[in-house]
């Protein structure tokens, strides 16, 4: 048989396209709006999220803000993000933490900071740099990420030891025993 004179042409659809790259940013698009701008001040263009809340939650919510944020390593390393710019967003995550142990001083830096976002904006920059295609991540992506996470959850534990040593401190300051 002859090939068909008229063959139909082939369509590309942008919008198609769009939907892939939006794939790629929506878990950390999804933590950065639930951790750093689910809310709006009134009046103001600032928002926050639920990362100062849960740092109100004495000894386990600044970790829990931690391992939530945590989530956005595993997407950088699927997208095999460079190593650097994985754990300069780890870097963004203990530093919210550690100073989130201070009272006061915690919440307002969380809600200054905002790590889930800066982490969101790093992977918007190097996502489309740095996967054009399916790329499958190598073993080393994966070992050098699950050892950020643990590191995560070991200052998730810390967190949650300080917090509850001060919560302590405090009973016993108040009802002296």
């Amino acid at each position: 048989m002859p090939a068909d004179p008229d063959p139909k042409p082939r369509v590309i659809d942008l919008h198609e396209a769009q939907d892939v790259e939006n794939h790629k940013h929506a878990l950390p698009r999804l933590i950065a709006l639930l951790m750093d701008d689910l809310f709006r001040l009134p009046g103001t263009r600032l928002r926050f999220g639920l990362n100062p809340i849960l740092d109100l939650i004495p000894a386990v919510g600044d970790g829990a803000a931690a391992l939530i944020s945590a989530l956005t390593l595993f997407v950088a390393a699927r997208y095999r993000i460079p190593k650097v710019i994985i754990a300069r967003m780890g870097v963004n995550i203990v530093l919210n933490a550690l100073i989130g142990l201070i009272p006061g001083v915690g919440e307002v830096f969380a809600f200054w900071f905002r790590p889930s976002h800066r982490n969101y904006q790093l992977l918007k920059t190097h996502i489309p740099a740095m996967a054009t295609g399916s790329v499958p991540s190598r073993k080393n992506d994966w070992f050098f990420v699950i050892a950020m996470v643990t590191a995560l959850l070991l200052l998730f534990l810390f967190c949650a030891s300080v917090g509850a040593y001060f919560f302590l401190r405090l009973l016993k300051a108040i009802f002296g025993t």
